[in-house]
């Protein structure tokens, strides 16, 4: 048990007993902690956005997420849009990120021509060489300004679309996971998306408490991501050390935690 005595936050609610479980069966400790608050669908703007896209087709849709896009599926489908969807799927050029949206669209019998396997939305950035387009772009619940305006640079024409939208994270949650971290209970926090990353350090920011967070994070508690975007948002805030799996998966997350103590 590779995680015998570890005490581990975790900042994702959505998996968390399955989370705990799994620790737990390494012989650790779970706190669960969410940094993000409850996901829900504007069904009218993706309803709406997806009616826009069948009338005026782009010449390039960007997917960020295959959960995202079974969610505009659905919806089409419970609009009467479905069998428009799925034919611009079918004839206009994909481009996605990661390697689980590409497995979601090969299910669907759809081979994007650009794939960024590393997940990243800097990969997907370099990935495209694209300029005077029509994009259409689905992301997951959080805006990515420097990737859209690096496209409109290009004097490219972004429409966006959102599926799902985070509302923040209770903020007593989150001023109990720093207390637990400044008190020196954990041994390790693991965020499991970028939005809580982004939750979490635009609360200690406002505490001004980064600057101890970080030192925390650098030098005492281990600071875990469940996949490489999880990762880049981790260091992009100041975290210089980040263990990750090599598979963006609870469970090889959970794994790599235990192989490092181990060690």
């Amino acid at each position: 048990m590779g995680l015998k005595d570890k005490r581990i936050a975790v900042t994702g609610g959505r998996k968390g007993e399955e989370i705990r479980t799994l620790i737990e069966k390494q012989g650790g400790k779970a706190f669960i902690r969410p940094a993000q608050g409850t996901v829900f669908t504007n069904e009218a703007h993706v309803v709406q956005s997806i009616q826009d896209i069948i009338e005026n087709p782009p010449q390039l849709l960007i997917f960020t997420t295959g959960m995202g896009e079974k969610r505009m599926a659905e919806l089409a489908e419970a609009n009467g849009l479905g069998k428009p969807y799925e034919q611009l799927l079918r004839t206009v050029p994909i481009a996605v990120r990661g390697t689980k949206t590409l497995q979601h669209f090969k299910q669907k019998g759809i081979t994007p021509g650009t794939v960024a396997d590393r997940g990243t939305m800097n990969q997907l950035e370099h990935s495209l060489a694209i300029e005077d387009q029509s994009i259409a772009l689905q992301m997951h619940g959080e805006n990515v300004p420097t990737f859209i305006k690096t496209l409109e640079q290009a004097n490219n024409k972004v429409r966006t679309i959102y599926p799902y939208e985070h509302t923040p994270p209770e903020e007593a949650v989150v001023e109990q996971l720093v207390e637990e971290m400044e008190s020196g209970l954990l041994d390790a926090v693991a965020f499991t998306s970028a939005i809580q990353v982004r939750y979490f350090f635009d609360y200690v920011e406002n505490k001004k408490k980064k600057n101890t967070i970080l030192s925390l994070l650098n030098d005492e508690i281990l600071p875990v991501a469940v996949g490489e975007v999880t990762e880049e948002h981790l260091k992009e805030r100041g975290v210089e050390r980040v263990l990750t799996p090599t598979t963006p998966r609870m469970g090889a997350m959970v794994m790599a935690m235990a192989k490092y103590y181990q060690k």
